[in-house]
């Protein structure tokens, strides 16, 4: 990219709107993590709303976690379809994350507790699923 070229898909911004978590007595060793995601594509306005259900869970469910994230983006209305179904769907969920990591690690250690470190993961087997989900306005 140019210096001082603005890119036709961009980041605005997210916000954590559901938030829970429980957790019992025990160490926290091994957890899954599972995702429900869902977009909503506004074409008239050029903007992709990606919510991203994170399900966190103990094995021995010591401590369990739901955080329901939304990330907007928005993009240039002449951009590529094929490139923004890859921004929307592949891209996206792999930017919203980190922030969902960030979330949950705060969220812990502010709660006394010793912080849940969620691994960096690619979520681009997340793209089919998200697609599927995905409703045009």
């Amino acid at each position: 990219m140019e210096a001082g070229k603005i890119a036709s898909f961009r980041f605005e911004s997210f916000k954590i709107i559901k938030s829970y978590f429980e957790m019992n007595d025990g160490e926290v060793k091994t957890f899954s993590i599972g995702f429900e995601p869902r977009g909503i594509l506004f074409k008239s306005e050029s903007k992709f709303k990606l919510e991203l259900d994170v399900l966190i869970e103990e094995e021995s469910r010591n401590f369990k976690a739901e955080i329901t994230a939304v990330g907007i983006f928005i993009f240039d209305a002449d951009t590529d379809i094929t490139l923004l179904n890859k921004l929307f769907y592949v891209n996206a969920p792999a930017i919203l994350f980190p922030y969902v990591r960030a979330y949950l690690s705060t969220l812990t250690t502010l709660s006394g507790l010793k912080p849940i470190n969620l691994p960096t993961l690619n979520l681009s087997n997340l793209g089919a699923e998200l697609q599927k989900n995905t409703t045009i306005n």
